[in-house]
């Protein structure tokens, strides 16, 4: 009876045999260039530079594409032109990082930050979506941290003087008029246009007078 099972596995697993070597073999290229771009991957190696990571990219992207192309499966050509792809269209920025102290290779910490910021929203307003909250407030909304109390929040604003402040601060209003705007034009734009009309010919009169 075991066997009997054993054997019926096997034999719905054999049809993707191919296919799972040709995942595995692409996921390895993923791989490779993964290790490529991360220097603590690779601790025998010098400190990189854009240059030398880039040559190395490239060197990979080119072999890998000259393999494929003469001798893999249709799909493996597919998805090592997606990869090139995608690579080259980056490429302008890819590799800044390992000229600027300090800048991260990727952006998953902003993502984690960012969702941090989300998170608390939600648990402020109660609503699901916060994507309004992130658009009206912009970058001021880095200031928020929701994981920082009130004591830690007055020491960093005592660090802010008055003249920084009045500076921001006309800038977030400046920002919130903007999109202010852009919600009436979106939600009641008949009432908008009336009323742009109406400065319109009164800035016009007051031309002419």
């Amino acid at each position: 009876m075991l066997l009997r099972r054993l054997i019926t596995v096997v034999d719905q697993r054999l049809p993707f045999t191919d296919q799972v070597t040709r995942l595995r073999r692409q996921r390895r290229w993923l791989i490779d260039l993964e290790h490529l771009l991360d220097p603590s991957l690779q601790p025998d190696q010098p400190s990189p530079t854009s240059q030398s990571v880039a040559l190395a990219v490239d060197h990979y992207l080119v072999d890998l594409m000259a393999q494929v192309t003469a001798d893999a499966h249709e799909e493996d050509q597919i998805v090592a032109a997606h990869i090139e792809q995608t690579f080259r269209n980056r490429w302008w920025g890819l590799f800044t990082c390992y000229d600027v102290d300090g800048l991260p290779r990727t952006n998953n910490e902003l993502e984690t930050y960012l969702r941090r910021i989300k998170t608390g929203q939600r648990r402020i307003s109660g609503r699901k979506n916060v994507h309004h909250f992130i658009i009206r407030y912009g970058p001021y909304v880095t200031c928020v941290d929701h994981q920082e109390s009130l004591d830690e929040l007055l020491v960093r604003l005592r660090r802010v003087s008055h003249d920084d402040f009045l500076y921001e601060r006309l800038a977030l209003d400046i920002a919130l008029l903007r999109e202010q705007k852009r919600h009436r034009f979106r939600h009641h734009r008949d009432v908008y246009l009336r009323e742009l009309e109406a400065r319109w010919t009164v800035a016009v009169e007051q031309a002419k007078s």
